[in-house]
């Protein structure tokens, strides 16, 4: 059961408000972009966005893959050079590219293991400069759409895959305002 919530719902106790909002939670839990975690989820929303994807519903945890767009079923992975917890160091890019066992509701796992969706869209945040870094400003992110079918011929088991490997591979590259057209010429 999904609840669609606009931040300003009471956190009640004993049918009181507490003096907190639903807003407060997602500010405290759900502000910081550069978390890897919550970062993915942020890069499948910047996926979704040009896409025209429904997003006045909560996303979906747990599906095979990440976005429905048409008949294309889409990966979304992200990686940044700078993290939340590390400063001005820089992390090296690195997305995960494993085959999965789908996992459903109603069956349990599938019992295949194999990458789930048609086509994957890497979201690298490039800024490396911490004192000027804002996710919320896309000109900072890069995408790279790739077919799923380049990446079993390709990368077969392979768990892992650097932003050089990846270049190899001849993603179409884009900026935000491109993802729409690129997946589209696939």
């Amino acid at each position: 059961m999904s609840f669609i919530h606009t931040g300003d719902e009471h956190i009640t106790f004993e049918g009181m408000p507490t003096g907190h909002i639903l807003s407060d939670f997602w500010r405290w839990s759900s502000s910081d972009l550069l978390n890897n975690t919550l970062r993915g989820a942020y890069a499948e929303f910047l996926v979704a966005a040009p896409l025209g994807l429904e997003l006045d519903k909560p996303r979906e945890d747990w599906t095979p893959y990440d976005l429905d767009y048409g008949d294309k079923r889409i990966e979304v992975k992200s990686a940044a050079y700078l993290q939340a917890w590390g400063g001005d160091r820089l992390s090296s890019i690195q997305f995960s590219v494993r085959p999965t066992r789908a996992w459903y509701p109603d069956t349990g796992y599938a019992g295949e293991v194999i990458r789930q969706s048609d086509l994957y869209i890497f979201c690298l945040y490039s800024v490396q400069d911490s004192q000027v870094a804002d996710p919320l400003c896309l000109d900072g992110w890069d995408f790279y759409v790739l077919p799923t079918k380049i990446l079993d011929e390709q990368c077969a088991d392979q768990k892992s895959l650097t932003l050089s490997a990846l270049l190899l591979l001849h993603p179409t590259i884009c900026k935000f305002d491109g993802i729409k057209r690129a997946i589209n010429s696939l």
